[in-house]
């Protein structure tokens, strides 16, 4: 498109220098010249200043990496790789036989604990017993009633649940394998189904002219030569550059600290249901505010080009 104005502007200059009989002089010349060079760069500065692009978009959507609440062998998995899947329904099962002993263990305990305080209530009653007795079995049974409500979380965390509606990807669990409650270890990953976000992220020059509700545009790599239209829904309010954790270091404020880019949130208002775009996908955005609006045609032809660009894909061997 740059070519594209300034074959259009050389066009102009000859045509006046040709119908309008201008004496080519070196200062005529020099005009036309020096002329083209702030009337095809100040084009281009306020397109990018109102009209921003940004190379750098990328779909992001929410995970949950699945960790076990108890320690144990796997002996089934019922998911299937990048299956759908409702909340509630069966991800794996981890070996339950040494909690459900545990189960029938404090189950047992606890009946013994019960028949003998009720003895030990009868024998008080008829002051045949010691009051002593009755409140330490009370104080047994409701210990042990605290153990058999644990044991048998555990036991049903045996079986672990999908969190929500979504799908596994990557499953790597399988029968046999120890699951252990780490956080550093989660077992598979959990992709919820939720609407994925575009986040676009900006240099902060032109942040004045990118506002919720501007109208925008998006081009994938994955989708050459098509442009999908969208609208800005969120500017995100904080940077990760900024931000302050609690500790005993001072405030250092450094020269060399990175200019962040600002997230910009994009919904895209085209139906994408007939292209594959897997999630994570990288993208290209451009943001068309509501001032030097003629420039926005500009920036529109400029993304359809980037986008046709895109069908080009050579790999090296």
């Amino acid at each position: 498109m740059d070519i594209l104005i300034e074959l259009t502007y050389a066009a102009i200059v000859f045509v006046a220098f040709k119908v309008f009989k201008i004496p080519v002089t070196k200062w005529t010349v020099t005009t036309a010249v020096v002329g083209g060079i702030f009337v095809v760069g100040g084009i281009f500065l306020c397109m990018a200043y109102y009209h921003p692009y940004t190379p750098e978009a990328r779909i992001y959507f929410q995970t949950t990496p699945i960790v076990p609440q108890v320690h144990g062998k796997t002996i089934a998995v019922h998911v299937q790789p990048n299956t759908p899947l409702k909340a509630g329904d069966r991800l794996f099962t981890i070996d339950p036989t040494p909690f459900q002993a545990k189960v029938d263990d404090l189950t047992a305990r606890l009946n013994l604990a019960e028949r003998r305080l009720k003895e030990s209530q009868t024998l008080a009653k008829a002051s045949a017993g010691s009051r002593y007795d009755v409140e330490q079995y009370q104080q047994e049974v409701g210990s042990l009633k605290s153990e058999l409500e644990k044991a048998r979380f555990d036991l049903n965390s045996t079986t672990v649940l999908a969190p929500t509606d979504g799908w596994v990807t990557q499953l790597r669990l399988r029968p046999g394998m120890m699951a252990v409650p780490l956080p550093l270890r989660p077992v598979m990953t959990f992709v919820h189904a939720e609407s994925p976000m575009l986040v676009a992220a900006f240099k902060q020059n032109p942040l004045q002219n990118i506002k919720p509700g501007f109208k925008s545009e998006v081009i994938f790599p994955a989708i050459p030569g098509r442009a999908f239209k969208g609208v800005v829904t969120k500017v995100q309010a904080a940077l990760a550059e900024g931000q302050l954790q609690p500790s005993g270091d001072l405030l250092s404020v450094s020269t060399e600290v990175p200019e962040g880019r600002v997230p910009v949130f994009i919904s895209v208002t085209d139906d994408m249901s007939a292209f594959n775009l897997p999630l994570g996908s990288a993208a290209a955005a451009s943001v068309y505010s509501d001032r030097m609006e003629p420039l926005a045609l500009i920036r529109q032809v400029l993304l359809r080009m980037v986008s046709w660009r895109n069908i080009i894909c050579f790999e090296a061997i």
